[in-house]
């Protein structure tokens, strides 16, 4: 219940004390790992996750999210040795198979991926497991340069995808179309709260914009800069917070949006805040969770020193890049249709909002960033005064960084200049 609503504050206590009796506890170890990987701690993460190692050293739940952690923070021989030893004891683990697929697409070996046609022919197979296969499959047609294959496969993938989460993905497709993307501009609130100074008057950074738009290497860029800061990625504190005031009412049988206004209860939207950003430790914190485009009042509300990063691309370079990649817990991703949609959305809402507080929104261009990398740097930590130091740029050399997207590769490497054709094969598929 508490993991559910994102309180992990309270979660956190209450694990500690059941480990101060129990040390050996698995769940409590397993839920704290878990805890403080979401918060993006990944050395409390491993402490805990490596504690369950020690008291069940075959359990494929530990050792996958073991995997996770390791593959986050850069140690990819270790995490590719732990999704082959998962696939030793079960043959049958996709989400394994994809995970050596995320750490580069030539561990999809010729022996990988005969099991993994072996496994697709089995009925009974989840849908969301045949959904990921297919995924792999179209991966592997692209290296092969069939692409007409990797499109059908594409597709096919999405489907699966959308079949596999369909009422989730129903309510946040309602969410989108009928709730936010009306009423982001006209939020009222009831009942005041009370700032803390460490808190609400920080200048925390949030980044916004689309999937695939540089925001992993923005984020990697301000924090190899900026070395009081603490990161909690893609977190959506916002998001959830709202939801767990409205979903009881929006998602009721008799619901009528035509007459709905958001009302949200400051003092607890307060407390929920305080829950899920608990463990920034009175620094200044960054929040990579896009979809706060929509969220920029809310969010000045309560952090109204607060500044944004907006990232953006190129239009048909940013669908294709979007619905290349599987993105199983977005809604609106899984169509051509429904991804331009989304964009249409945000391209209204950011708009909206850059007019209403233009000097606390940063546009930055992957294009720009990619190509004069020194200029648009500096552009951006002058933007949040962050001090430019001789090694601005430097980041791939910084050991400490990380990244749970599907970026973590990328990132840790140099700014490549932007690919103006990787994309252009594909534009038919937007006509």
């Amino acid at each position: 219940m508490l993991l559910g609503k994102g309180h992990f504050k309270n979660a956190i206590k209450t694990f500690e004390e059941i480990i101060k009796n129990k040390p050996n506890d698995l769940r409590a170890n397993f839920f704290l790992g878990k805890i403080y990987y979401d918060l993006n701690n990944l050395d409390k993460s491993l402490i805990y996750y490596e504690n369950c190692r020690k008291i069940e050293p075959n359990n494929p739940n530990v050792l996958f999210n073991l995997s996770l952690v390791f593959q986050s923070s850069g140690q990819i021989e270790k995490a590719k040795k732990i999704y082959l030893k998962l696939i030793s004891i079960n043959k049958e683990d996709i989400k394994s198979y994809f995970g050596l697929h995320m750490l580069g697409i030539s561990n999809i070996t010729d022996e990988i991926f005969t099991n993994l046609q072996s496994i697709h022919e089995k009925k009974t197979l989840s849908l969301f497991n045949q959904s990921m296969i297919n995924y792999l499959f179209s991966k592997i047609k692209k290296k092969n340069k069939e692409f007409e294959n990797e499109v059908k496969l594409l597709k096919l993938s999405h489907s699966l995808c959308n079949q596999a989460n369909y009422n989730h993905h129903v309510q946040s497709n309602f969410y989108y179309n009928k709730i936010i993307s009306k009423n982001y501009h006209k939020i009222k609130f009831i009942n005041d709260f009370k700032p803390l100074k460490n808190f609400n008057s920080l200048e925390h950074i949030f980044i916004v914009g689309l999937p695939r738009s540089g925001s992993s290497l923005v984020e990697t860029i301000i924090n190899h800069n900026y070395k009081n800061l603490y990161s909690f990625g893609e977190f959506h504190a916002f998001n959830t917070s709202i939801l767990n005031q409205l979903s009881e009412k929006i998602y009721s049988k008799n619901f009528n949006d035509k007459s709905f206004e958001i009302h949200i209860d400051a003092e607890k939207f307060q407390e929920e805040l305080l829950q899920k950003y608990c463990n920034h430790k009175n620094k200044t914190f960054i929040d990579k969770s896009l979809e706060n485009f929509f969220n920029i009042d809310l969010i000045l509300k309560f952090f109204p020193k607060a500044k944004f990063i907006n990232t953006i691309r190129n239009y048909k370079d940013s669908i294709i890049a979007i619905y290349q990649t599987l993105l199983p817990e977005l809604s609106w991703c899984h169509t051509f249709e429904e991804i331009k949609n989304y964009i249409n959305y945000y391209n209204e809402t950011i708009d909206y909002f850059k007019k209403k507080y233009p000097e606390k929104i940063l546009d930055v261009n992957l294009d720009n960033l990619t190509n004069h990398k020194e200029n648009e740097t500096k552009k951006i930590l002058k933007f949040l005064n962050i001090s430019i130091s001789d090694n601005y740029l430097d980041f791939d050399k910084n050991e400490k960084l990380f990244n749970k997207t599907n970026s973590f590769l990328q990132v840790r490497q140099n700014i490549k200049s932007y690919e103006y054709d990787k994309y252009k094969k594909y534009y038919y598929l937007l006509d």
